[in-house]
């Protein structure tokens, strides 16, 4: 049996992944979350510099917790998806190995049938 990890990277790379929020690329998760907030810095010249400067620094927190609340509810919408791509995949195999086996089993039970000892 093959490992999982690299099916997994395969099978997240190609379109026949239910729809779901990125993709794998070359090692990189893509996602539709935008770029990560700028960062921006409190000013330490002066008192009126960094009074000025603080409405800008708690809007780029909240942007990050907005940015990464979406981070981790699109990897969570990923691993969901991509786990129950993968689960159904190798039920799939597992069902065909299964019927293949019923198959070979229902032969060999014909074999002796028609060629076996009792004939």
């Amino acid at each position: 049996m093959k490992p999982l990890l690299p099916i997994l990277l395969a099978l997240a790379a190609t379109s026949a992944l239910p729809a779901h929020a990125g993709r794998i690329d070359n090692g990189a998760w893509s996602h539709a979350c935008g770029p990560r907030p700028a960062a921006v810095n409190l000013d330490l010249k002066n008192a009126d510099a960094f009074n000025k400067s603080v409405g800008a620094v708690n809007g780029y927190r909240q942007a990050q917790r907005a940015w990464l609340d979406c981070l981790q509810k699109e990897g969570n919408a990923d691993i969901q998806a991509t786990s129950q791509l993968i689960s159904q995949y190798i039920n799939g195999e597992a069902q065909a190995a299964r019927e293949i086996n019923d198959k070979i089993a229902a032969d060999a039970k014909a074999a002796d049938a028609r060629f076996g000892e009792g004939k």
